[in-house]
C-alpha cells in the first residue's frame, strides 16, 4: 500500500441508550460498527467535528464510545466519547501519549493536534 492510513476507528461500545436516530445517523452508526480508517489525524479529526457525526451523537450526555487505534499496530488504542459539543479522548493503557490519560477536544485542531501527538508518541516508545 503506498500511503497507508494512520489511525483506525471503530464503535466500541453504548454507554447509554441512544437517543432517537434518523435514518442517516442509524447508517453512518452501522459503518462505524466496522473498522474505518483514516490517512491522517487531521482527516479523523475533521469528520469527528462534521455536521452529520455531531448529528448522529445529538446530546450533550455521552452515550456511545468509539476506539481509535494506530493503523500500524491495531494494539495502541484510546477511547473517544463524544458528545455534540465535545469529544473526551481517554487513554486506559495509560501510556503517557494524552497528558493525565484524559483530554478533552473542543475543536477540530485541537483534536487532530491530541490525535496526532498521541499517535507519535506510542510509535515511538
Amino acid at each position: 500500500m503506498e500511503n497507508p492510513p494512520l489511525l483506525t476507528m471503530a464503535k466500541s461500545r453504548n454507554i447509554d441508550n441512544p437517543p432517537e436516530l434518523i435514518q442517516e445517523s442509524i447508517m453512518l452508526l452501522e459503518t462505524l460498527s466496522g473498522l474505518c480508517s483514516f490517512h491522517s489525524s487531521d482527516d479523523l479529526a475533521s469528520f469527528l467535528f462534521t455536521d452529520m457525526f455531531r448529528t448522529l451523537i445529538g446530546t450533550t450526555e455521552p452515550w456511545v464510545a468509539f476506539e481509535i487505534g494506530v493503523y500500524a499496530d491495531h494494539a495502541k488504542t484510546i477511547e473517544v466519547i463524544p458528545t455534540v459539543d465535545k469529544i473526551t479522548l481517554a487513554d486506559a493503557s495509560m501510556t503517557g501519549g494524552i497528558p493525565n490519560n484524559v483530554i478533552i477536544a473542543k475543536n477540530q485542531a485541537n483534536c487532530a493536534l491530541i490525535l496526532q501527538n498521541w499517535h507519535d508518541y506510542v510509535m515511538n516508545e
